[in-house]
């Protein structure tokens, strides 16, 4: 089922993301392989879980995990 493929995907890309260093959507896309459609649900699971934040950069979205994860 897609909601246990993007459970698991969640916690794979959440363990490529830090609290210092943000990643771009695109740098996701490069690094995991998946599509860009389907990183962003993943990025949308993860923040409904309160685990990223979004901050905008002069060179577009950095998604970062929160310090308290």
């Amino acid at each position: 089922m897609l909601k246990e493929a993007i459970s698991i995907d969640a916690k794979y890309i959440q363990g490529l993301l830090s609290s210092d260093r943000g990643l771009a959507i695109e740098d996701l896309v490069e690094i995991t392989g998946y599509r860009n459609d389907y990183v962003c649900i993943v990025l949308g699971w993860l923040s409904k879980e309160n685990i990223i934040s979004y901050w905008e950069t002069d060179d577009g979205l950095v998604i970062k995990l929160n310090d308290r994860v």
